[in-house]
Order: structure tokens, then sequence, then C-alpha cells
């Protein structure tokens, strides 16, 4: 695995349930960019953008599932995506998740 393919070390703790080390990005873009999205802090963030066109980050912001509501509603507003595209943020997701993990 090349350079390209692989997460930054500052990034590793977002990577909890894995081996960062072991993450091939290209094969699992969606997951890294939710990932990052959700907790990426300055270093990885600028990683993140460049290492993915807009195009891919504002699509993973509209499908994600996996988003807080208060993080998709920042990335939202960062990239000027109107709220009611962002299935995270649509109000069936929120009353199935919370009728799944209520706290």
């Amino acid at each position: 695995m090349n350079d390209e393919n692989r997460l930054p070390k500052s990034a590793y703790r977002y990577f909890w349930e894995i081996d960062p080390a072991q993450l091939d990005v290209s094969a699992h873009p969606r997951y890294v960019i939710e990932r990052l999205l959700e907790y990426g802090d300055f270093p990885e963030l600028r990683w993140l953008f460049r290492r993915f066109p807009r195009e891919q980050i504002v699509d993973t912001l509209k499908r994600s599932r996996q988003l807080s509501r208060r993080r998709a509603a920042f990335w939202a507003l960062y990239f000027d995506v109107p709220s009611h595209s962002v299935r995270c943020l649509q109000k069936p997701f929120h009353q199935q998740r919370d009728a799944i993990w209520p706290y």
C-alpha cells in the first residue's frame, strides 16, 4: 500500500475499532470521510480536503447516516449544502435514530 492510500498517523486515534495502519483509504473512502468529518481536527481535515475531491466529500455528507446532527449541520453550512439534502438532518432519520438509541 502506498502512502497516498494510508491515513496520516495523527488520524489513527479516530479509528479505534480497527488497526488504522492497515486501512486502505482508497478502498473505504466513505468510512474515512465520515469519521474525519465527525471527529477530525485541523491537520486531519487538511489531509482529507487534499486527499478527496470536494464532490466526494459533499456526496458523503449528503448520504451519511453516521454523522451527528451537530456535525452534519456544520458541514452543510460549510459546503453550502441545503439541510434538506443531508440525510442525517431529516426528521424521519431523527425519529428512527432516537427510537433505537434515545440518549
